[in-house]
């Protein structure tokens, strides 16, 4: 799997999450996390070791996922806009107020199951699949 791990949070306080992976990936992204400026909107992406952290800011809230260097970054960013787009789908504003882990039992799976679709499918990558019509 290309995808490793993916979280949700708003600032520091974690929504949701999952990890494909053990060690201290979750410990990692919670540092990411204290150190992100808390400014509007913005995607950047994060170095460490062998892998690229992606980060998408919306909504004042951090969609966050891992993925292997040499996975790119138009499909872990395409994942992050599909996490942000049915977290808020399902959420809304409850997320502002949420306490830790409230989305953890139900949406762990939905970055899970998305997590494996958009790792292993090649329809996941929208300009390969228009490039290919």
């Amino acid at each position: 799997m290309a995808i490793l791990y993916a979280v949700v949070a708003r600032g520091t306080v974690v929504l949701a999450e999952f990890s494909a992976v053990t060690g201290n990936t979750g410990a990692v992204a919670r540092r990411i996390l204290e150190k992100l400026p808390q400014e509007a909107d913005s995607r950047l992406c994060l170095s460490q070791d062998r892998y690229i952290f992606h980060i998408l800011r919306s909504d004042g809230l951090t969609f966050l996922c891992m993925a292997n260097d040499t996975f790119g970054r138009r499909v872990p960013f395409s994942y992050l806009e599909d996490i942000h787009m049915r977290f808020m789908k399902n959420y809304g504003r409850v997320a502002r107020y949420a306490p830790a882990y409230a989305m953890n039992d139900e949406f762990s799976r939905v970055l899970h199951q998305q997590m494996e679709f958009f790792s292993s499918s090649p329809s996941a990558d929208t300009l390969n699949r228009v490039r290919g019509e």
